[in-house]
């Protein structure tokens, strides 16, 4: 008898060393032994299934059941299966009249020049300011002649035709075309009336489309120190986070539902910044602690106002991450779009900022920065450069036609929601 339980001794060894070896393989699937890689997927099987019991109606019906499309999606993405990869690269660029004509003098008409240039290069979009607006009636024809052109070039897609009409001193289409003026934001945000800066949306939006406008980049989202630079601080809500979430939230509202659509910026907040990203590197030493605590609570109400765009800084949030944000992955792509879950339009800032353009090349930035997830480039320095540049990248595969898709497919459903096309 004991001889027999001798010999058990050898046999529960080996059970203790295999269960053992199973319990590391559990963890550690990649490291199993030549031989055993059948045992490595039945632990991977077994871990997909769950704990062994079977899912509930709900959760096997999400696994089953993909998020419903909207009508406006299901048709830009038949839009997009349809589009030449060039019509795709073109329509990521969102760029000034002058870098579309490759003209020195400011652009105040569309003939057969604006004609020629996009019918080329069918760009997504295009940002006019002061310079280009000498009237209501000028202003009218030119971008009622751009629409034009671009519905019959390349896949028949109108363009964004965006104006920065911030209010007060920053306000080019009331100080040219003599529209109703508003006050500077700064002003608005001291008195703190939800209910007036949603009227204030609903004016600026009848401002700039009444002749022809369909994005409006506003408002600034950006929670001001007192270390701000003073043309950030007039153009801000203020300086406490509430005020400023409360009123970016209306200001979208008033705006989108009068047939507008809202570019806020800039994320994830330059409030702390003391100087401009046109004239060189910025950054910022905020610690993510504060951004979150203050700085991205604007952001987050202007997703849940749906702003149909967010326009990323340039300037450098060393917190997240070492580049300029509008390049950075880290800050599109963890921050915005997982974090907080915004699947809207992710604009760079302007790429001919000089702190983008003394460290990288047009084409570098624009690659850059469609790695990092953004959708639209705003103001590269040369759409020739920016498109060979992404369609190189696309050919060696370092950045995937997938993902070229989905940024047209949500350009396109904003366009589609907010009536430019069918």
């Amino acid at each position: 008898m004991k001889k027999r339980y001798l010999l058990l001794i050898p046999v529960a060894a080996c059970i203790i060393v295999c269960a053992a070896a199973i319990g590391y393989i559990q963890f550690h699937p990649e490291r199993a032994p030549e031989g055993a890689a059948f045992l490595a997927r039945a632990v991977q099987e077994r871990q997909s299934a769950g704990s062994g019991e079977e899912d509930t109606e709900e959760v096997q019906e999400k696994k089953e059941k993909p998020e419903e499309q909207t009508a406006a999606q299901k048709r830009a993405q038949e839009l997009v299966s349809s589009m030449t990869l060039e019509q795709k690269l073109y329509q990521m660029m969102f760029v000034t009249p002058e870098v579309l004509t490759d003209s020195n003098n400011h652009v105040v008409r569309a003939g057969d020049s604006t004609k020629a240039s996009i019918t080329a290069t069918p760009v997504g979009g295009i940002l006019y300011t002061s310079r280009n607006l000498q009237g209501k009636d000028q202003t009218s024809v030119m971008l009622d002649n751009t629409q034009q052109y671009a519905r019959a070039a390349g896949a028949g897609i109108p363009v964004f035709t965006g104006i920065a009409e911030e209010g007060g001193s920053h306000a080019p289409a009331a100080s040219v075309l003599g529209t109703a003026a508003v006050e500077d934001m700064s002003v608005y945000g001291q008195s703190n009336n939800a209910e007036e800066v949603r009227d204030i949306g609903k004016t600026l939006a009848a401002a700039v489309s009444g002749v022809g406008f369909n994005l409006n980049f506003a408002p600034v989202a950006d929670v001001v120190s007192n270390e701000a630079n003073t043309g950030l601080k007039i153009r801000s809500f203020g300086s406490d986070a509430a005020v400023v979430s409360s009123l970016v939230s209306s200001e979208i509202t008033g705006m989108q539902e009068n047939g507008v659509m809202s570019a806020m910026s800039h994320f994830p907040g330059a409030g702390s910044t003391d100087s401009d990203t046109a004239d060189g590197a910025v950054s910022t030493a905020r610690s993510q602690k504060e951004f979150r605590s203050s700085d991205l609570l604007p952001f987050a109400e202007g997703i849940k106002a749906d702003a149909a765009c967010i326009v990323v800084s340039n300037m450098t949030a060393i917190a997240f991450d070492s580049v300029p944000c509008s390049l950075s992955s880290k800050v599109i792509t963890g921050l915005l779009r997982e974090e907080m879950g915004y699947d809207g339009i992710v604009m760079t800032g302007q790429l001919s900022d000089g702190a983008i353009t003394n460290s990288y090349t047009a084409g570098q930035a624009a690659v850059q920065a469609v790695q990092a997830g953004a959708d639209m480039l705003l103001c590269p320095q040369s759409i020739e450069e920016t498109y060979t540049a992404l369609s190189e990248a696309v050919a060696s595969g370092s950045i995937t036609e997938d993902q070229i898709n989905d940024s047209v497919a949500r350009i396109l459903t904003a366009k589609l929601e907010y009536g430019l096309m069918q």
